[in-house]
């Protein structure tokens, strides 16, 4: 885990100018270069995300995924344990699903900016096309308001697929979900579940097949 060290080490070094670049957009673009650069030597295969101060605290969360892939998951825990004590910044090995859902049951949740389209979780719905009792994987449809619009964007997949992972957590997501498809939302959502309950809608799942397996006639 030398590389891991070496990072740190440069993080902590560079930690300023990285959260000017965030705060102030101070040489943002000469920054992230040297970010992206160095964390790589640690591996190309494992990516970041880097989360704005909440209400509660005044540090920058930076988060370390490995979209699920367990052979990462060493690196990404040693991520988080080998780090600093750092100023501005906290670290968090794996994405989290979302704990406290109020917010987005009422529709009060923030949006997500995507190519300047405004979408928030609270907006997404989907349905089910397939659930393998097997794997426990679901194929899902995921309906997006104005999709139709912003689909052409280079990657727009990627950042819907970590819509879903915010809300069930990047470790359940590749346990649980096969794939997804795309979708225009209709006006009509009757039907349809909203996805923020998509972690209560994959228990579901599983209490009836497991009930299923194990019923006694």
């Amino acid at each position: 885990m030398k590389q891991i060290t070496k990072f740190w080490n440069w993080f902590q070094d560079n930690e300023e100018a990285i959260k000017n670049a965030l705060l102030l957009g101070i040489n943002t673009k000469e920054v992230f270069h040297h970010l992206n650069r160095n964390y790589c030597y640690i591996s190309k295969r494992i990516g970041f995300l880097i989360i704005s101060p909440s209400n509660n605290q005044d540090k920058y969360t930076i988060i370390f995924t490995a979209d699920g892939y367990r052979k990462l998951f060493p690196k990404i825990m040693a991520l988080e344990d080998q780090a600093p004590q750092l100023q501005h910044f906290i670290p968090q090995a794996f994405i989290k699903p979302i704990q406290d859902k109020t917010l987005y049951l009422t529709g009060k949740d923030k949006p997500y900016i995507f190519k300047k389209c405004k979408i928030k979780i609270s907006q997404l719905f989907m349905a089910l096309v397939d659930y393998n009792i097997t794997t426990k994987q679901l194929k899902i449809n995921l309906y997006i308001p104005s999709y139709d619009r912003i689909k052409e964007f280079d990657e727009i997949e990627i950042d819907f697929k970590y819509l879903v992972m915010d809300v069930i957590g990047e470790i359940a997501f590749r346990k649980h979900i096969k794939n997804i498809d795309f979708l225009e939302l209709p006006e009509a959502t009757h039907g349809l579940l909203s996805l923020i309950e998509l972690p209560e809608y994959i228990d579901y799942l599983y209490k009836i097949n497991s009930t299923r397996k194990t019923r006694v006639i």
